[in-house]
């Protein structure tokens, strides 16, 4: 079977498009692990900084390289008990691999002042 080129270049006129993922949350077990009350406290941590939960791609990973994460093109990257292969200082609004990083104990491991340092890293992330 032979095919005409130039009815190949009528095919597939529409443009594609690649949606990214501005904010990535890396959570170390699958969310279904997760308590109601961590849920919720995730859904409170973003709220705070006016992200809606169902605008965040959720990526379950205990461990992590970052530079994997490049395919969704993140701007913001919130890591919550997953270990990283780079070293990212914890609490602190990191910029690597071309997006911005914050790393965090695990949700049901936040304590009242691991949550404040985690506000600080976070207002100065989205600029609140």
């Amino acid at each position: 079977m032979t095919v005409n080129p130039e009815a190949l270049s009528h095919l597939f006129q529409e443009e594609l498009y690649r949606f990214s993922s501005p904010i990535i949350v890396v959570v170390s077990k699958g969310w279904d692990q997760y308590t109601g009350e961590e849920q919720l406290l995730l859904k409170k941590i973003l709220t705070s900084v006016k992200v809606d939960i169902n605008a965040v791609h959720i990526i379950v990973q205990s461990n992590l390289e970052l530079k994997s994460l490049a395919s969704y093109t993140p701007e913001r990257v919130l890591i919550f008990g997953s270990q990283t292969s780079e070293d990212i200082p914890m609490y602190k609004d990191t910029p690597a691999q071309g997006f911005t990083v914050i790393r965090a104990d695990d949700l049901g491991v936040l304590d009242d002042q691991k949550k404040k340092s985690l506000w600080l890293a976070l207002r100065q992330m989205f600029g609140v």
